[in-house]
């Protein structure tokens, strides 16, 4: 909402979404009943944007985008029983995207009225632009297609670091065993971390913020 329109709304518990959820109830009535023509005008204008915003130029080669389109505004969801699912999403202006490209490549223009938080230059992060969503104030990338060539490099290094543990696993089994007695509180959470991971073959990530 504008600052106006909070001044007005003060409270969403006395306002009426009748008419508002009837409205998106019958477009998506509309949708679902799409002829074959509108379905295929959407069809070509989903393709128009993907060919004008869906690729990028790496060191002379074409590669796809992942998710050139940032997420529009409305409740938040996440995954389970999350602690802050219903919450806002706020909508993300141009005044919150940092771009990263190269010096000489040309700088996509902001839309009109606006302009970027930050352009920056840094070649060594795969991502091209970034935000902070309001949420769980985690920020978030457009990053490259998985099937691009920069991607799968990354990712077959990272594959490579994996298939070398066993040299090592060993050593690191030791090591937690005997910090499980260390006098240090961090240290002893440490080892019964790894001691889970290690045992039940856990993908470490992070932990939902409240």
């Amino acid at each position: 909402m504008t600052d106006e329109e909070r001044k007005v709304i003060t409270d969403l518990s006395k306002c009426n979404f009748k008419q508002l959820h009837a409205y998106f109830m019958d477009l998506a009535e509309k949708n679902r009943n799409r002829t074959k023509e509108e379905k295929l005008a959407l069809k070509e204008k989903n393709e128009a944007l993907l060919k004008e915003f869906g690729f990028c130029t790496i060191d002379g080669h074409k590669e796809k985008i992942g998710n050139f389109k940032i997420e529009p505004p409305g409740l938040f969801r996440g995954r389970g029983e999350h602690p802050k699912m219903g919450k806002l999403k706020r909508r993300v202006e141009a005044e919150d995207v940092i771009i990263n490209c190269s010096k000489e490549s040309t700088i996509p223009v902001a839309p009109p009225g606006h302009k970027w938080k930050e352009v920056r230059h840094d070649d060594k992060v795969t991502w091209l632009a970034s935000w902070t969503e309001n949420v769980q104030n985690q920020v978030k990338y457009i990053m490259l297609n998985p099937s691009s060539k920069l991607k799968g490099e990354k990712d077959w290094q990272k594959y490579e670091t994996a298939r070398k543990l066993h040299q090592k696993v060993n050593k690191i089994r030791e090591n937690y065993q005997i910090d499980l007695k260390s006098k240090e509180m961090k240290i002893r959470q440490r080892a019964v971390a790894l001691y889970f991971i290690d045992k039940l073959a856990l993908r470490a990530g992070k932990s939902y913020a409240i």
